[in-house]
C-alpha cells in the first residue's frame, strides 16, 4: 500500500534538492541504478527488484541481512545496504522500509513477538540509510511481522522466502 506524498519538499543527501524530473522518468533511472550496484545479488536472488509503475520495491531476503531472531546488521548487510543508500542518497523520493518475518513463533525479552522483530529490523535499515546521507524525513517504517507471506510458511525454503525486508522506492507527485 503506497504512502500518500510528503507534504513537504524532500531533499536528499547532506540537505539538497535532487533527483528532478517526472515520477516514471526517476523511477526507471532509481531501477537501473540499483541494478547495477546490487547485480550478483540479483543474479544470486538474494534480491529482487521490482517496478510497480508508481513505485520500486527492492526485496532483500534477510538470509543476507540478519542472523535468525536478531535485528543487528551482519557486517555483509552493511556493505549491501551501504551500496543501495549510496545510489538512494541522489535522489528525493521517499523511502519506506518494510519488515516481514515468517510465523515461526518468537518471545523474547526484546523482542515478545515477530511484530517487534520485523519493526526493529526495518528500523535497524532506516537506522543505517540514515547514517549513509538520506535525509530521516525521506524515511518511513513498517513491520508486518508474519502477515503478507510470500510464500507457504510449512517448509525451510518457504520460511526463508517470507523473512525479508521491502526498501519501497516511492514515486514523486
Amino acid at each position: 500500500v503506497p504512502i500518500p506524498p510528503h507534504p513537504v519538499g524532500l531533499q536528499g543527501a547532506n540537505g539538497r534538492n535532487v533527483g528532478a524530473g517526472s515520477g516514471k522518468d526517476t523511477l526507471k533511472r532509481i531501477e537501473s541504478e540499483v541494478r547495477k550496484a546490487l547485480q550478483p545479488l540479483i543474479d544470486s536472488k538474494q534480491v529482487v527488484v521490482r517496478n510497480k509503475q508508481q513505485w520500486l520495491e527492492i526485496e532483500i531476503r534477510t538470509d543476507i541481512l540478519f542472523p535468525s531472531g536478531v535485528a543487528q546488521l551482519s557486517a555483509k548487510a552493511q556493505v549491501v545496504l551501504h551500496n543501495l543508500a549510496d545510489v538512494l542518497a541522489g535522489f528525493s523520493n521517499p523511502l519506506r522500509i518494510e519488515g516481514f518475518t515468517d510465523n515461526v513463533p518468537i518471545s523474547t525479552a526484546q523482542f515478545p513477538s515477530n511484530w517487534e522483530l520485523s519493526a526493529a529490523r526495518a528500523g535497524s535499515v532506516a537506522r543505517l540509510f540514515m547514517e549513509s546521507g538520506i535525509v530521516q524525513d525521506r524515511l518511513g517504517i513498517v513491520g508486518w511481522g508474519e502477515t503478507h507471506p510470500v510464500a507457504g510458511n510449512d517448509t525451510a525454503d518457504g520460511r526463508n522466502a517470507n523473512r525479508r525486508v521491502l526498501v519501497v522506492v516511492m514515486g514523486e507527485g
